[in-house]
């Protein structure tokens, strides 16, 4: 082989050597990759050298991920010159950013003192506390052995146990053995009467965590510790017994937690505002309510800010009201939501504001059935949004689960009307007769409106009749028919006379006009044209037509009255411009100096009552629910 082919063959081999080394080193800089996926491959294939570099890429740019596996190479030697201090650096970066066994793994390191000048108990104790607020099982145990033995904070057993007790119970199986000597230890301090043991042992007992639930240990522990002034022994003792029914309960819960609260104990202050607001365990004081529902709310309780704004929006300080339920609601409480949605409705604080409205009602709404049942109200009603009965009928059905009976009492007005469902009668009894039972009276009317159409005239009747002993007019002249029709009962005039009066009395013009027609004729009771003249001009009066018409007639005729064409044709006219047809024929007969007139017999609506859906102007105000009363939870 000449010397310039030696050459050339040698050249071949170092530009191929160089290109193998060009194709086969990694881009470490190529942003189509993600660095830590390739470095977790290197990692797993043993190429610890590669992983380092794919870490220290993906660690530079902010990731945690790779940040807090960057630390664990410096920390064991891999791919990287071992390095404790290196390795504390990166952990505390992933740490800071919320890495859980970043933190863990923190933690270990500085308890012993490894990558830092010294031991750093307490700022391992700071970062197992982060892990551990996330299920780390293992930071669960290193803070009960800290807690035990002292290290970091002040020696406290109860403490260490709460923690054995986590740990276990995520399966850290060293915390159970530790977890039995810890137990040992806080009964044996309980029994000589340290509070805090009391207390530490009463919620084992309660929650049945590390010992079988025992609700009467449980309340004789809390009482214990109650009495020698712990805090939270007093408030959970509260907690206890409100949970309880009985006035005695409820007064000694108040009484622990306004113990509690003096302690300024937040959730104690809020709860005793609640006692306060609703006369619950201790005399009704809404001063006092403010008072500590005030402190619990600036402490920043969103259960007390809810509560200190129905409390305001209730004595209308609606500036007040609106701070508080806004902050409540930015922390998703949804009865603050629901109330603040009316608000803007309604516009109180300001004008009326539908898309404030209806975000805040669609935020609630996810869980709320009284949101729900407002949502489905604006829905049918198209207010503010396009009219939608489907959706509307899925949210009263969700709202129903707390026995909302607006809410059942529209359902079964969707069903009875086929409204954003398909008709079905029977789905209406079921709904109406649950709003029913719970006194709603539109509900009671309809139910025996559908019998009645449903030709169950007993029924029906038993149903009007109910209605017609709480006040309802329109049962009550629907009753008196029915007796007089002998309807699903007996006839029985004077039944049906006393009924038509009632309902007369109470300014229901259909019975005015049916009592007039009685007597006027005589049916049932002596002939008056007086009378019948009396509740005629009674619903005449009120615009009803049909008694405008036989006003006019018994003016035209001079019954009960002396003769006077004038107001017979004035009469005449009032009936027929509300289109009554034959107060019309009527107008044209007096004209022609005739006296065969025509006039309405018995007058009987019997048709649901729809208002909630129809009525027009519509008060919005009257229909929308707010939660009025301050709760506990």
């Amino acid at each position: 082989m000449s010397l310039r082919s030696s050459l050339f063959l040698v050249a071949a081999l170092l530009f191929a050597g160089m290109l193998y080394l060009f194709l086969s080193t990694p881009n470490y800089g190529d942003a189509n990759v993600d660095p830590i996926t390739k470095g977790k491959e290197a990692f797993q294939q043993g190429d610890f050298d590669t992983a380092a570099e794919w870490f220290k890429v993906a660690a530079k740019g902010g990731k945690a991920q790779a940040q807090y596996r960057f630390a664990m190479l410096y920390r064991d030697g891999k791919g990287v010159k071992q390095d404790d201090s290196q390795a504390v650096r990166w952990l505390q970066l992933a740490a800071a950013q919320g890495h859980t066994e970043a933190q863990y793994q923190l933690g270990v390191l500085l308890e012993n003192g490894r990558g830092v000048e010294q031991r750093d108990p307490a700022g391992a104790l700071t970062w197992f506390r982060k892990a551990a607020a996330k299920g780390h099982a293992g930071a669960e145990l290193h803070l009960a052995v800290m807690y035990a033995e002292g290290r970091g904070a002040r020696k406290n057993d109860a403490e260490a146990l709460a923690w054995a007790i986590k740990a276990a119970a995520g399966g850290n199986t060293e915390a159970r053995s530790f977890k039995q000597q810890l137990l040992n230890r806080v009964t044996a301090q309980a029994s000589a009467g340290d509070a805090t043991a009391q207390f530490v042992l009463a919620m084992l007992y309660q929650q049945g965590q590390g010992l079988t639930a025992d609700m009467q240990q449980a309340e004789s522990w809390l009482r214990q510790s109650a009495v020698q002034g712990n805090v939270e022994a007093q408030f959970h003792l509260a907690e206890l017994l409100i949970s309880r029914e009985g006035d005695a309960n409820a007064q000694e819960a108040a009484a622990w937690y306004l113990k509690a609260a003096n302690q300024k104990h937040v959730k104690a202050a809020a709860a005793i505002g609640v006692l306060y607001a609703t006369g619950r365990g201790i005399k009704q004081d809404n001063q006092k309510a403010l008072h500590w529902l005030n402190i619990a709310a600036t402490a920043g309780d969103v259960r007390a800010q809810a509560n200190l704004g129905i409390m305001y929006a209730e004595s209308g300080e609606d500036a007040q009201a609106i701070h508080w339920l806004t902050e409540a609601a930015k922390a998703g409480l949804t009865d603050a939501e629901n109330n603040l949605a009316v608000f803007s409705a309604l516009g109180r604080g300001g004008k009326p504001d539908m898309r404030a409205a209806l975000g805040w009602l669609k935020k609630a709404a996810v869980t709320d059935h009284t949101a729900q049942y407002n949502l489905a109200l604006m829905y049918l009603r198209g207010i503010g949004t396009i009219q939608n009965d489907e959706a509307a009928a899925e949210l009263l059905k969700q709202s129903l689960q707390d026995g909302n009976p607006r809410a059942s009492l529209l359902l079964g007005l969707l069903y009875d009307l086929g409204r954003g469902v398909v008709t079905n009668s029977e789905d209406a009894i079921t709904w109406y007769q649950k709003a029913a039972e719970q006194g709603n009276a539109d509900a009671m009317y309809n139910l025996a409106v559908l019998y009645y159409r449903k030709e169950d005239a007993a029924r029906a009747f038993e149903l009007f009749e109910r209605a017609a002993k709480a006040g309802d007019s329109e049962a009550q002249n629907i009753i008196a028919s029915m007796y007089q029709r002998a309807q699903g009962t007996a006839f029985n005039m004077p039944q049906a006379i006393a009924w038509y009066e009632k309902a007369a009395q109470s300014g229901y013009a259909p019975a005015q006009f049916n009592l007039g027609n009685l007597y006027r004729k005589g049916d049932g009771v002596e002939q008056k044209d007086s009378k019948a003249l009396y509740w005629y001009k009674k619903a005449a009066e009120s615009g009803f037509a049909p008694a405008q018409n036989t006003l006019a007639y018994m003016y035209a005729l001079g019954r009960g009255v002396a003769v006077d064409k004038q107001q017979a044709r004035q009469w005449f006219e009032k009936a027929a411009n509300q289109g009554l047809s034959i107060a019309s024929q009527n107008l044209g007969l007096l004209a022609q100096k005739q006296s065969s007139f025509t006039l309405a017999s018995h007058i009987v609506e019997v048709t649901p009552r729809t208002q909630i859906l129809t009525q027009e102007p519509f008060n919005i105000a009257h229909y929308l629910q707010l939660y009025r009363t301050p709760s506990l939870k």
